[in-house]
C-alpha cells in the first residue's frame, strides 16, 4: 500500500521532533496570558516547534499552532483571541505552508515541486469572542470568513479548504473532525464564565 505525502510529511515531522504530541489543551493556551481555552486531553502536533529549514533562512517562521494528520489530509489549526488581525492569520498560513514544503526538502522526502502543490492542506481558525452568536448558521460562519480573516480567498491557492470557528459547536466539530474523532468531548473557558462542557 502507497504512503501518502501528507503522511511522509507528518512522520517525518514526528521523527525530527518526537517530544511534539502533546494535548489539545497546551496547543490552545495562550502564552502570552496563561489562559485556557480549549480543555482536551487528545493530542496534535505542536506545529510552532518547527523551524523554517531553508539553508538561507533559519529564523523560526510564524505559523499556526498546530497541525493534524488524517485519512491523508493535513489539517493546520490556530488558536486565536478574537482581535486578531487579517494579516496575521494570512501571514502564518503562507508561512507554514512555505516550512513544510523547505522541510520536505531538506529531509529528502522525494516529494516533487507539482506533487507538494497538490497536496490536501486544509487550515482552521478557532478564536475566542467575547460575544459569540446563539445559533450559528452557514451564512453567519461565511460573514466570518469574508469579512474577518478573507480565508476563502485562499482555498484552491495555498491550501484546499478554510475554516473559522468561535461558536462552542462549531469549535468541538472541527476538533472532533481533525483527530479523526479522538475528540469526544471538550471544557470551552471564556473570560468570567465557567468552562462550557460540548457536547453538554
Amino acid at each position: 500500500m502507497t504512503t501518502s505525502n501528507e503522511k511522509l510529511i507528518y512522520d517525518k515531522l514526528i521523527e525530527v521532533y518526537p517530544d511534539q504530541i502533546v494535548p489539545i489543551t497546551q496547543l490552545s493556551l495562550n502564552d502570552s496570558g496563561d489562559k485556557m481555552f480549549v480543555e482536551s486531553d487528545a493530542t496534535g502536533f505542536n506545529f510552532d516547534c518547527v523551524l523554517n529549514c531553508h539553508p538561507n533562512c533559519i529564523k523560526k517562521e510564524k505559523s499556526p499552532d498546530a497541525l493534524f494528520y488524517v485519512d491523508d489530509k493535513l489539517y493546520f489549526v490556530e488558536f486565536k483571541e478574537g482581535a486578531s488581525k487579517k494579516e496575521d492569520i494570512r501571514l502564518k498560513i503562507h508561512e507554514a505552508v512555505a516550512t513544510i514544503y523547505n522541510f520536505s526538502v531538506e529531509q529528502n522526502l522525494g516529494i516533487s515541486r507539482e506533487q507538494f502543490f497538490s497536496l490536501d492542506i486544509r487550515y482552521a481558525l478557532i478564536y475566542r469572542e467575547n460575544h459569540v452568536h446563539p445559533n450559528p448558521t452557514f451564512a453567519n460562519t461565511l460573514e466570518m470568513n469574508s469579512k474577518k480573516y478573507h480565508l476563502k480567498n485562499l482555498e484552491g491557492y495555498i491550501v484546499k479548504k478554510t475554516r473559522v470557528a468561535a461558536h462552542p459547536e462549531s469549535i468541538f466539530n472541527i476538533l472532533n473532525n481533525v483527530s479523526g474523532g479522538s475528540v469526544t468531548s471538550i471544557l470551552i473557558h471564556k473570560e468570567g464564565q465557567p468552562p462550557l462542557q460540548v457536547p453538554a
